[in-house]
This record gives structure tokens, sequence and C-alpha cells, in this order.
């Protein structure tokens, strides 16, 4: 029965250290760093959706202009301008969460 008892408190007692450990290599000193971290993922995230949106915008109006009126590569263009106005408000919706979430911290 002790020995059941001891094997718990020597295992927290390990993780709290590896914890201690590696936090004191971390990039985050301060919970504002935090905030600076989600900042930057979001401003990526904004970036690269956008940037995928061009591209689909493109081949789909690449795609308008070879379909010489058949209506499946019609359909596969719409499509692919469906999914880049996805992409966009993905975008938009990641930029306006992060203001948002900052906002009700910020005033908290």
């Amino acid at each position: 029965m002790k020995k059941l008892t001891i094997v718990p408190v020597v295992l927290a007692q390990d993780f709290q250290q590896a914890a201690s450990d590696l936090a004191k290599g971390s990039p985050i000193d301060s919970p504002s760093k935090i905030f600076d971290i989600l900042a930057r993922v979001a401003r990526y995230t904004y970036t690269i959706f956008f940037i995928v949106a061009i591209i689909f915008i493109i081949i789909a109006a690449f795609n308008f202009l070879t379909a010489k009126g058949d209506p499946e590569k019609i359909k596969s263009a719409r499509s692919q301008i469906l999914w880049a106005v996805v992409a966009i408000a993905i975008a938009l919706i990641s930029v306006g969460a992060a203001q948002i979430i900052l906002s009700f911290i910020e005033g908290a």
C-alpha cells in the first residue's frame, strides 16, 4: 500500500521539474506575449487564406475562359469561386475574432 502512494508523489515532482525546466527556455515571459503570438498567427492565417482565395479566383477565371460553353466546366468554375469566397470569409473571420477576443481580454 505504501509503495502505491509514493509513486504518484514522485511522478508529480518529476513533472513539476520538467515543466519548470521547459518554461526556462520559453519565449513567453508575460501574458501579453501570448496575445502577440495569437495576433501573429491570425495575421498569417489571414494572409494564407487570402492568397489561396486569389489563386482560386484566377484559376476559376481561366476555367470560365476556356469552358467554351461546356456546362460541366462552368459549374466547376462557379464552385471554385464559391470556395474562394469561403476562404476570404474565413480570413476575415480570423482577423475579426482575434480583435474581438483581444478587446474582451483587455477590457476586463
